[in-house]
């Protein structure tokens, strides 16, 4: 996924819950992120990270979680397409 543009940065805070919905895509030796994650201000951080090439990290906030959840959606179904395979799912609860 050349050509992704944007990063947002936040100030992590010491956190034992966590909600997390993540997606892990791999193609040939690339792999890429795909999650959404619940903030401790009522947001949603929907990202695409491509571990490859952190910069590129894409990360749009919400606040409407079913909003967040299309978006995650739509950015899954969109790697799919183009090749991208579903190497991992699953809902993060509590934080490592």
């Amino acid at each position: 996924m050349n050509g992704m543009t944007g990063i947002y940065r936040h100030n992590a805070r010491p956190t034992s819950a966590v909600r997390w919905q993540h997606l892990l895509f791999v193609k040939g030796e690339m792999t890429i992120s795909c999650g959404v994650e619940r903030r401790g201000d009522g947001t949603y951080a929907a990202t695409l990270f491509p571990l490859w090439s952190p910069v590129d990290q894409v990360t749009e906030i919400f606040t409407d979680p079913a909003e967040a959840s299309r978006w995650h959606a739509r950015m899954a179904q969109r790697l799919q397409e183009a090749g991208w395979l579903l190497h991992g799912a699953g809902l993060v609860t509590t934080a490592a």
